[in-house]
């Protein structure tokens, strides 16, 4: 971790203890506020980010020892004055920007790769990699769309909120995952024999527990969540693979094994998630 990101990390964890001096009426106030400026976009400088919360927080927790609400001394209109706080905001460095474009595209890469391997007469497809990588770095920003603008968007019907800043976006995104993986032509693929497979997925699962487990001591627990299902997708490949197991893999059982491993992944996954979010909030 460099310098400037180090100080934007310092900044984090401060921001996290301070804020706890707030009364909930001002941190709910506050939270609104730093969750809408952190969601402004992917580029934005994070130090520059982390910094200027930093400023809002000491300039509301100032306010509330003179007896002053968040809302009378920032206004009632959070969101006119965050957006011209955002407008003065620097963007990141080109090298931060490339790592987290490469991250996006490792990440979708790496389950692309699961997928492909552990499909018995089934090749890499190298457009379908990069088309889902493009899917994948989209959705991203979607995501960061749809939390900036729902923190200050008035929804009544939580239903239909549910719908529209949920169910509706992730439909879509697996729709376009699947359309993909069905309709793209097999210009460019390449086939491996079931040896190749398995030494690449225990590349991949090696690599990818190395990476998880460095940016965990350096960053907390942030990709730990991506880890159980990892390895649950990379058991799944290696047994599609090996002789023992194809012919049963490819059985009723064995699909119904399959298919509620991956489930059971996806469960542990966005559990994991939640926690892991929910201790960062607090």
């Amino acid at each position: 971790m460099n310098k400037h990101n180090k100080l934007a990390k310092e900044l984090v964890n401060t921001n996290n203890e301070l804020r706890e001096k707030l009364t909930s009426e001002n941190k709910k106030y506050y939270e609104d506020l730093l969750v809408y400026i952190r969601t402004a976009g992917l580029f934005y400088d994070d130090y520059e980010i982390e910094n200027l919360l930093m400023q809002i927080l000491q300039d509301i927790m100032c306010a509330q020892d003179n007896g002053e609400s968040a809302e009378d001394f920032f206004g009632k209109s959070p969101k006119i004055a965050a957006n011209e706080l955002i407008h003065n905001l620097g963007k990141s460095s080109k090298k931060e920007t490339l790592k987290l474009v490469g991250l996006v595209f490792g990440i979708s890469s790496l389950f692309t790769l699961m997928s492909a391997l552990s499909s018995q007469g089934k090749g890499i497809n190298v457009i379908v990699l990069i088309l889902n990588a493009l899917l994948s770095f989209l959705f991203v920003k979607i995501v960061f769309i749809i939390v900036h603008k729902s923190i200050y968007t008035k929804v009544t019907n939580k239903k239909l909120s549910f719908v529209l800043f949920l169910w509706l976006p992730i439909t879509i995104a697996i729709g376009l995952y699947v359309f993909i993986e069905l309709f793209t032509p097999p210009i460019l693929v390449i086939q491996l024999q079931d040896t190749m497979k398995i030494f690449i997925i225990a590349i991949l699962l090696i690599v990818s527990t190395t990476f998880i487990f460095i940016h965990n001591k350096r960053n907390g627990n942030m990709w730990s969540p991506f880890l159980p299902f990892i390895w649950i997708l990379g058991a799944i490949g290696i047994c599609q693979n090996v002789p023992l197991t194809r012919n049963w893999m490819v059985s009723s059982n064995g699909k119904i094994i399959t298919i509620t491993l991956t489930i059971l992944g996806a469960i542990i996954f966005w559990v994991l998630t939640y926690f892991n979010l929910k201790d960062n909030k607090e």
